[in-house]
């Protein structure tokens, strides 16, 4: 049963020097302590020294941070975060918060953290319907931008007038069969 800890700052003008005496205090061995700099706005996968230290702890560990931001600033990346380590049997202590998943407190913390992250992700779709609304009565068109032009369209028909097959316009267009297909019929 380790004791582990991590600690993150945003930018190189920033130094975990806080965070690292925060961590000694509650026991946690020096050699047992990651530093990173990398915005907490970066999904912990993306954190190579959080991700070596995630594979490295072991059943009946502890991850000790001193904030819940050190793990991450997303509701959803960090409550993730924590239910892989709590199906690996590691827990995690958060020493602003009082908090270590073991325990009941623990489990109730990740019913809020899940509660809030559900919620995080509605707030999220509803800023992407709505942006998509506003581009839509805007008459910006969305997707992909079209492979072929209007003045290809109507060339398509012609030629599916003439009686040449979708493989044939295809070929004339440098397209794919059912791109043509799609501007013959369209």
């Amino acid at each position: 049963m380790g004791k582990y800890g991590y600690a993150r700052v945003s930018t190189s003008r920033q130094q975990t020097d806080n965070q690292v005496t925060d961590l000694l205090r509650e026991g946690v061995p020096e050699t047992q302590i990651v530093t990173e700099t990398v915005s907490g706005a970066t999904a912990w996968k993306s954190r190579p020294a959080l991700k070596k230290l995630v594979r490295r702890l072991q059943a009946g560990d502890t991850l000790t941070v001193v904030k819940l931001d050190r793990l991450g600033r997303n509701a959803l990346d960090v409550l993730t975060l924590i239910d892989v380590l709590k199906k690996r049997e590691i827990s995690v202590r958060i020493l602003n918060l009082g908090i270590d998943t073991a325990g009941a407190g623990g489990k109730l913390f990740l019913l809020l953290l899940a509660g809030f992250a559900e919620f995080e992700r509605n707030i999220i779709r509803e800023r992407v319907l709505s942006g998509l609304e506003t581009a839509k009565a805007k008459g910006i068109r969305l997707g992909r931008k079209p492979t072929l032009t209007e003045d290809d369209i109507a060339q398509a028909r012609r030629l599916k007038a003439q009686g040449l097959s979708a493989r044939e316009v295809a070929k004339l267009l440098h397209v794919s069969k059912m791109t043509a297909w799609r501007a013959m019929n369209s």
